[in-house]
């Protein structure tokens, strides 16, 4: 399933994963050069981290 459908489909806060909308996978990210000049889409995770899709493996849900 994508992400985008899971949040949609799922009750998950924005605290832990919030969209943040497309922009360009620049140079300055060497973690995926063949994405370099390339629309992602992009997240904010445990509302610190933003990475693009491509960084995104899983998303697994944690009952506390």
């Amino acid at each position: 399933m994508q992400l985008q459908a899971m949040l949609r489909e799922h009750d998950i806060p924005e605290s832990e994963l919030m969209y943040c909308g497309v922009r360009e996978y620049t140079t300055e990210h060497a973690a995926h050069p063949e994405y370099h000049g390339q629309l992602m889409h992009w997240y904010i995770i445990g509302g610190e981290h933003e990475v693009p899709v491509c960084d995104i493996l899983s998303v697994d849900r944690v009952d506390e």
